[in-house]
């Protein structure tokens, strides 16, 4: 009895749907010609990528050995002094900076780039901005917000330990100068922080070197402030001071979105699910349509 009743079933809906195969096609085509009008008129983003190496703290307070140990027995002069003994949040800082508001809005502010990043409110031609109300018109805080959120990522490999930075944008030169021009900057403030904060550390080392003279801790002294010109050393003559590049960002030759492809197929299983749907409606609402006119 349900088996006939099955058959029946599907005997009804393969009638109702070759009846209705004109609306299937015209609602799939439609769905799928929508979809690929709609891929067409996104627009192209690309994906510039640069693949960095955390540089170590080849000459940090670890290196000093005998010196951090009797520095420790000495009232803590080192933490009183501002100075780290420790490099493990050398790579946590660098990371940090790499995506930090602060490099961010520099760097927009120097290229100049609110007019490209909110170039829908630009006009080009009087080159000002559309809206003339100073409260309607991009800041340097809503272009950093919208670069942090659609532009810029900053991945870690926690397996490799490997940085990844990445731009995504309309303009495939831009995309891989501005993922370029960040690490450089990002190596420049790191560099010049940790010259400042060494020089900072000598004046005050040399000002403790003078007021004690426990040979000891003397000795000790002199170990942090060759540290700290190791230090300056470093920095001045690397350029990769915080970051290596192990793989630049080159200009993309194919664009990473829209999937005009995926978004035309997809448009058209859409289309023929709904297609399908309104068919197997068309029936029930002959039935209704039926007892309403009795």
């Amino acid at each position: 009895m349900n088996s006939t009743a099955e058959d029946i079933s599907l005997v009804d809906i393969s009638t109702t749907l070759w009846a209705n195969r004109l609306l299937i096609v015209v609602v799939t085509i439609c769905f799928g010609a929508a979809s690929l009008l709609t891929a067409f008129l996104l627009p192209e983003k690309f994906v510039s990528t640069v693949v960095l190496a955390p540089v170590g703290d080849e000459a940090g307070a670890s290196k000093l050995g005998g010196a951090g140990a009797l520095l420790s027995q000495f009232g803590g002069l080192a933490s009183l002094g501002g100075l780290s003994l420790g490099g493990g949040g050398r790579k946590a800082e660098s990371i940090a900076t790499l995506g930090s508001a602060a490099l961010t809005e520099a760097f927009i502010v120097d290229r100049q780039l609110l007019p490209i990043l909110f170039e829908k409110d630009w006009d080009a031609s009087a080159k000002t901005w559309k809206k003339a109300d100073p409260a309607d018109q991009p800041t340097v805080w809503k272009a950093e917000q919208k670069f942090a959120k659609k532009v810029r990522s900053v991945s870690e490999d926690k397996k490799t330990g490997l940085v990844t930075l990445t731009i995504t944008w309309n303009d495939p030169k831009l995309a891989a100068d501005w993922a370029n021009e960040l690490v450089a900057r990002a190596n420049a403030t790191l560099r010049r922080r940790a010259i400042e904060r060494s020089e900072r550390n000598l004046d005050y080392l040399n000002g403790q070197l003078q007021k004690t003279s426990v040979v000891e801790l003397q000795r000790a002294i002199y170990g942090l402030i060759e540290n700290e010109i190791k230090q300056v050393m470093v920095a001045n003559g690397s350029s990769e001071y915080a970051f290596k590049v192990i793989d630049p960002a080159r200009v993309a030759e194919k664009r990473d979105s829209p999937k005009r492809g995926l978004i035309s197929v997809l448009g058209l299983i859409v289309g023929l699910v709904l297609g399908v749907m309104a068919a197997l409606a068309m029936p029930a609402r002959a039935k209704a349509r039926a007892k309403a006119r009795a």
